[in-house]
This record gives C-alpha cells, sequence and structure tokens, in this order.
C-alpha cells in the first residue's frame, strides 16, 4: 500500500535528479515557494499529509512525468525498490569536513574518513551529505540538518552552497556576487557582457575568478533584506541589498588547487 511519505519521498528524488530543491520544484510549478517544505507535509496531529492532486499534477508536468509513469515507479516492486529507494552515500559532520584528503583532485568525495549515510530516496552521481552539527546557523539551518551536495551539478547565483578551502573552516551559504570584484571591474571599464562569470560552467570545481562571494549561514548574518531570517533562506539574496555587509562575505578564492564550490540541492532545513 502506498503512503504519504512514500509520495513525498518520490517526488523528491525525481527533483534531485534534475537539480531541483523542493522550493525550486514549487517555484517552477508556479506555487507558493514553500508548498514542498518538510514542514508544510506534517498536519496538526502529527500525520504525514497527502499532497492535494493539483498540486502533484503540476509537480509532475515540471517533472515532465506521467501520472500514470509517476504511480507504477510509486508501486515497483514493493516499497524500497522502487524510485524511492533509499541510498548509502558518503557523509560527514560539518565539524569534520576541514581535514585534508576529504576529495580528490575533481573535488569528489575520496578517502576512508567518510561514513556511510543512508538517505530515503535515490539521489545520483558522486552526491554526498553533510550533517550540521553546530547551533551557530539558527535559525537559517537547525543543528541536526542534514544537505545534500552535488559536486557535478554547476552552482548559481543565490543557490546554498558549501565553500570548502583545505585546512580551513567549511563556510555554508548563499552564493552572491563579489562586490570588491564587480566594483573594480566597472571602474576598470570592463562591459558587464566580458565580465568574468564562471559559475555555470565549471561544476563544482575550482573557479579562475574571486567574482563570487559566499553570505555564511551564521546567526550574525541575518536577518537579511529586512526579512526574518527563516524566510530569508527562501528568498533570493544579492550584494545589492544594504542589509548584505561587505565585511560578513567570504570571496571565493580565485582558481587555487584545494578549493571547491559545491551546490546543496535537497536538505532538512
Amino acid at each position: 500500500m502506498i503512503r504519504p511519505d512514500d509520495l513525498w519521498e518520490a517526488l523528491d528524488a525525481l527533483a534531485l535528479e534534475q537539480g531541483l530543491t523542493p522550493s525550486g520544484l514549487a517555484r517552477a510549478a508556479g506555487l507558493d515557494p514553500t508548498t514542498f517544505n518538510p514542514s508544510r507535509r506534517i498536519s496538526p496531529h502529527g500525520d504525514m499529509r497527502w499532497m492535494a492532486l493539483p498540486t502533484l499534477l503540476r509537480a509532475l508536468d515540471v517533472l515532465k512525468i506521467s501520472p500514470a509513469d509517476f504511480i507504477r515507479r510509486l508501486e515497483g516492486e514493493g516499497r524500497g525498490q522502487g524510485i524511492g529507494a533509499a541510498r548509502r552515500i558518503r557523509g560527514l559532520p560539518l565539524s569534520r569536513l576541514r581535514g585534508s584528503g576529504l576529495f580528490d583532485s575533481t573535488g569528489r568525495p575520496n578517502g576512508v574518513l567518510w561514513e556511510d549515510v543512508t538517505l530515503p530516496c535515490a539521489v545520483t552521481g558522486d552526491a554526498y551529505v553533510v550533517r550540521v552539527d553546530t547551533d551557530s546557523m539558527e535559525p537559517l539551518l537547525r543543528e541536526g540538518s542534514s544537505l545534500v551536495l552535488m559536486p557535478d551539478m554547476p552552482p548559481r547565483r543565490s543557490d546554498r552552497v558549501l565553500l570548502w578551502r583545505s585546512g580551513m573552516e567549511p563556510v555554508l551559504g548563499i552564493l552572491l556576487d563579489n562586490p570588491l570584484e564587480a566594483g573594480a571591474q566597472r571602474k576598470a571599464g570592463v562591459p558587464e557582457s566580458r565580465q568574468v562569470d564562471p559559475v555555470g560552467r565549471t561544476g563544482g570545481r575550482a573557479l579562475s575568478s574571486s567574482r563570487w562571494a559566499v553570505q555564511p549561514f551564521t546567526a550574525s548574518a541575518a536577518p537579511l533584506r529586512g526579512i526574518p531570517a527563516y524566510a530569508a533562506a527562501e528568498e533570493d539574496m544579492h550584494v545589492s541589498s544594504p542589509f548584505v555587509r561587505e565585511d560578513a562575505l567570504v570571496p571565493v578564492p580565485e582558481g587555487k588547487a584545494g578549493v571547491w564550490l559545491h551546490r546543496v540541492v535537497m536538505g532538512t532545513f
């Protein structure tokens, strides 16, 4: 028998395969960005909600999956063998994501320090999990949250990302324009069409420009744009906002070995 959580897990897996977060899928379907958030899947009585049929149909239309095919995948050959099948991937707590030897020369997880983590849905590629084991980023990220990152998925402006630098503290946050680099290019008279924009072409590989910076998910970074911190995590944030402090941004180093920028594609926020 199909259960509500089977449906949610299957939809999450399909969205992840296409590089969509729950909020990204909702936006693409023309729905409220919070429609598929984990917190909205639970009823006031603590039970998992059934998704409304019109909502499901709009999501499947975005994912290019027919309702009949979705049901067949859900049923599969029994729970655990269909689209919502669990998969074991590599993972580490955030506090242990600073040592050397964690990633290979292409930025993919490597070595014996990683733990096995079980996800309730299938993921593709060399995805890995980071468990937030600090309360320093609340309320944007709760302690105990788990994030799924995809090294091969190109990060884009306003994406949630992890900036990893060998021997340094990892930085979780929002990818933004580096105001210092952008200002320097404008002062130098570089046309906007010729300004360096490596994001979207390099995947998670080391970037060749410092045009980009990360706005950390720290308590001191919220609120942004005059909205509550919990809402800021779901909004597009740009350095043009007066609430984004330049001194709080972490520049993405220029094309250095051992520097990786990985996109967060799913998580329990």
